[in-house]
């Protein structure tokens, strides 16, 4: 069994969007929908590396990604 969503087998495609609060905290919504609000920049890596496999270069192509433009969505 694929420990994270990004490498399970057999599942639609998904839609990850972070988005960059003003207090610099991040929403991420699975889907379109809200999944988790407010999420602190040091605890943004493991969400993202541990929950969808989104892990060192990846994750840091990311951040660099809602850095500059203040949203980011990923298909998987």
């Amino acid at each position: 069994m694929a420990r994270t969503h990004k490498d399970s087998k057999g599942i639609a495609k998904s839609v990850l969007e972070l988005t960059k609060r003003e207090d610099g905290t991040f929403d991420l919504f699975l889907n379109h929908k809200l999944d988790r609000s407010r999420i602190p920049e040091r605890w943004l890596e493991e969400e993202l590396c541990a929950r969808f496999g989104f892990c060192g270069e990846e994750y840091l192509s990311i951040l660099r990604a809602v850095e500059s433009g203040g949203t980011t969505e990923i298909v998987f």
